[in-house]
């Protein structure tokens, strides 16, 4: 008998409204911007207001998630992201450099949206304190299963902010990598066997990607054991709120264009949209060193997959990848949902997972 698929999810989880911050998707399901000028500047001071009694909110958040998710059936499960405003900010708050009080207007994504957003202002530095290693073993004393770790790519943090001060992004790329390695490597030593650094930018500037993101990527993974899965997630971004049919995406071309380096990079498994762009199935062949973890289930659309079409999507991709690599998850994380919407989806593509 064949064994069912892997499942995992690929970060974020949609937060309860008691949590001690607004989450970049709430104004998203308002049909707003992902970011505002408050959410970013009240950050910190909202927290620092009772420490303890928001760390037992953050915990609460993350067992509903984490429950959710192993409820649905989920293989390994991430800690839904519950403590961050958004997962790119939150590991900039803990460099030195950033500055979240004078922000700056960008337009973003290729234009698909606008927004304010802190900047870079002086030299950016890891300050030694681990934020991760306290938010996974948090997270894994709530679980049953082993807790996926999720941080920014460098690439996709230069994006989300503005850099003032240094002009020179292979330069800035390096710097951010390394600050992200500090983070792994502590989270190896607590004992995390999932990380996984998310870098949706590649997808959206793949030049950069092949010239210095790669780089970026190693730097990252740095020094990490082949005991731990090395994980890098590639979307093709969130649209602005929940149906927004005419969001502006990145091209799933990028995955073809990319695949050689995917394939040569020193990271164990990849992660690619499918549902959304529906791809050649063929692109799964031009990875044969890495698992694919395997977009299943759409993040931005309220409709819900019906169990054939997902089961029936599975059985073709296996007809091109080995079966003991490929993972089933959703295209990206699953901030944009309503949490019983969320679950449900999960659930479904669960039980295709068992099936197919």
């Amino acid at each position: 008998m064949k064994i069912p698929l892997i499942t995992t999810t690929i970060g974020s989880f949609p937060k309860p409204a008691y949590t001690p911050i607004r989450d970049w998707f709430d104004s998203a399901r308002e049909k707003g911007g992902m970011n505002s000028p408050e959410t970013t500047r009240n950050y910190q001071a909202d927290l620092a207001k009772n420490i303890e009694k928001n760390e037992k909110l953050f915990i609460r958040a993350a067992k509903e998630a984490i429950d959710a998710q192993l409820r649905a059936g989920i293989d390994i499960p991430t800690d839904g992201e519950v403590r961050r405003e958004n997962y790119i900010h939150y590991h900039c708050r803990h460099l030195t450099g950033f500055d979240f009080e004078n922000l700056e207007h960008r337009i973003l994504r290729d234009g698909a949206y606008e927004t304010d957003l802190p900047a870079v202002r002086s030299n950016v530095e890891h300050q030694g304190q681990n934020y991760s290693v306290n938010d996974f073993l948090a997270a894994q004393k709530l679980s049953s299963k082993p807790i996926k770790f999720t941080l920014p790519g460098p690439l996709t943090i230069m994006d989300t902010t503005a850099d003032c001060f240094y002009d020179d992004r292979p330069r800035l790329n390096k710097i951010l990598a390394d600050t992200i390695n500090k983070e792994i490597l502590a989270l190896v030593d607590a004992g995390c066997k999932y990380i996984q650094v998310d870098e949706p930018l590649f997808a959206r500037k793949v030049s950069d990607a092949l010239s210095f993101g790669f780089e970026g990527i190693d730097r990252c993974f740095h020094k990490v054991p082949k005991s731990v899965a090395r994980i890098v997630h590639m979307c093709c971004g969130y649209p602005d709120y929940l149906d927004d049919l005419d969001y502006k995406k990145a091209d799933p071309q990028s995955y073809r264009d990319l695949s050689f380096m995917i394939e040569e990079a020193e990271f164990d498994q990849i992660s690619i949209e499918d549902k959304h762009c529906c791809n050649n199935l063929d692109l799964l062949e031009k990875f044969t060193k890495k698992s694919v973890i395997f977009g299943s289930i759409a993040i931005a659309s309220s409709k819900m997959e019906t169990l054939d079409e997902v089961v029936d999507r599975l059985k073709l991709a296996l007809n091109h990848i080995d079966r003991e690599r490929l993972i089933v998850a959703p295209d990206c994380g699953l901030g944009l949902l309503p949490p019983n919407l969320a679950e449900e989806k999960l659930k479904i593509m669960c039980q295709a997972a068992a099936m197919a």
